[in-house]
C-alpha cells in the first residue's frame, strides 16, 4: 500500500524513522520505509544504520552524492507499493496521526501535499534566524492558501504521489545544484493536468541552515532557475508561477533593471550585514535575490525573457 521514502544527507534520522515505523505499524497497513543515504559522513551513516533493525525498513547507501532530484527518482525505482510518501530527513513529526491522515488518498490519482511548519519560538542563535524567518513568512502556509495556486506552492518536503505518476514524470536530473527541482516538477504536474491537493498534515522543518549557508544555497537555486530558462525547461508562460521571475519581468518591462542595479549597489553592504545579523529582513533578502538574478542575466548575455515565448 505505502512506500515511505526518506532521502538523507548528513542528518541523524533514527528518531524520525522510528516514529514513522510506529505510526505505520499502528495503522495496520502494508508498508515499507526506505532510507537512501546520499554519501553522508561515515559517522552519521553508521548511526543511521540502526534503523535497519526495524521491520519493513531498508537502509541503503550511495557511494557518491547524486543530488536532490536523482535520489528521489532512485527511491521511487526502489519502492514496492503503489503510493509513495516522500519526506525530507531534517523533519519532525508533530502529530501521531501523520500517517493515518494520508491513508484516504492512497491509490488515488492525485498528488497530496501536507505542508511545512516551523517552531514558534525563534532560534536562540541569531545565525539561524534568516532561515527560520524565511520559513515562517514564506513557507508556512495553511492548506487553504496553498490550494489557491496549487502548482505554484508545490514543495518536495512532504508529499504523497502515486508511483505511476512519478514513473511517468521523474525529477529532472539535469538539476545538479541546490534548488528548483520542486518548481520544475510542479510545472510538469500543471502541464499534465495532474491534480494537486493540499491538506493540513505538516512536518516541522528542524534542520535550519546558518544564514550564510542559506544565502549560498539560495544563490545556487537562482543559478538553477536561469539554467532552466536557458534550456527552455521553464517557458515564458511559466513566469507568473515563479515569484522572482515575475518581479524581474516587471522591471524588464518598464526598463528599470539598470536603475535597480545601481540602487542595489549602493546598499549591497548594508543588505548583507542585515541578512547575517540578529534582525534579518525578508524584504532585504528579496532585494538580494532580485539583484543576483539581474546580474546573472547580464553576465550570461542571454535574452532569457524574450527567447522563449511558447
Amino acid at each position: 500500500m505505502l512506500s515511505i521514502l526518506v532521502p538523507v544527507y548528513n542528518y541523524h534520522i533514527v528518531s524520525l524513522v522510528t516514529e514513522l515505523h510506529t505510526q505505520a505499524t499502528r495503522a495496520s497497513i502494508p508498508f515499507e520505509i526506505i532510507v537512501l543515504d546520499d554519501c553522508s559522513s561515515e559517522l552519521l551513516r553508521d548511526q543511521n544504520k540502526d534503523v535497519s533493525n526495524l521491520s519493513q525498513v531498508r537502509f541503503c547507501e550511495l557511494d557518491k552524492n547524486i543530488g536532490r532530484a536523482r535520489i528521489r527518482n532512485r527511491l521511487a525505482e526502489m519502492a514496492t507499493y503503489s503510493s509513495l510518501l516522500f519526506m525530507d530527513c531534517d523533519s519532525e513529526i508533530p502529530s501521531d496521526q501523520y500517517i493515518v491522515n494520508y491513508l484516504p488518498f492512497c491509490d488515488k490519482n492525485v498528488v497530496v501535499c501536507g505542508g511545512r511548519i516551523y517552531k514558534k519560538e525563534p532560534p536562540e542563535d541569531h545565525e539561524f534566524l534568516l532561515r527560520w524567518l524565511y520559513g515562517i513568512r514564506r513557507e508556512q502556509r495553511s492548506d487553504t492558501i496553498r490550494g489557491r495556486n496549487p502548482y505554484r506552492s508545490f514543495m518536495t518536503n512532504n508529499f504523497l504521489i502515486p508511483k505511476v505518476i512519478l514513473d511517468q514524470i521523474h525529477f529532472d536530473e539535469s538539476i545538479v545544484l541546490y534548488g528548483h527541482e520542486d518548481t520544475l516538477f510542479g510545472l510538469e504536474l500543471k502541464k499534465r493536468g495532474i491534480p494537486v491537493k493540499y491538506i493540513q498534515n505538516p512536518l516541522v522543518h528542524i534542520g535550519l541552515e546558518i544564514s550564510w549557508e542559506f544565502i549560498r544555497k539560495t544563490s545556487e537555486g537562482i543559478e538553477n532557475l536561469l539554467m532552466l530558462l536557458q534550456k527552455g525547461k521553464i517557458l515564458r508562460k511559466d513566469i507568473p508561477d515563479i515569484k522572482i521571475l515575475r518581479a524581474y519581468e516587471v522591471m524588464r518591462k518598464f526598463r528599470l533593471v539598470g536603475f535597480y542595479q545601481g540602487f542595489y549597489n549602493l546598499i549591497a553592504n548594508q543588505v548583507m550585514r542585515n541578512l547575517l545579523g540578529s534582525n534579518p529582513s525578508i524584504f532585504a533578502f528579496d532585494l538580494y535575490k532580485l539583484s543576483l538574478l539581474a546580474n546573472l542575466v547580464k553576465k550570461s548575455k542571454s535574452t532569457v525573457f524574450s527567447f522563449n515565448r511558447r
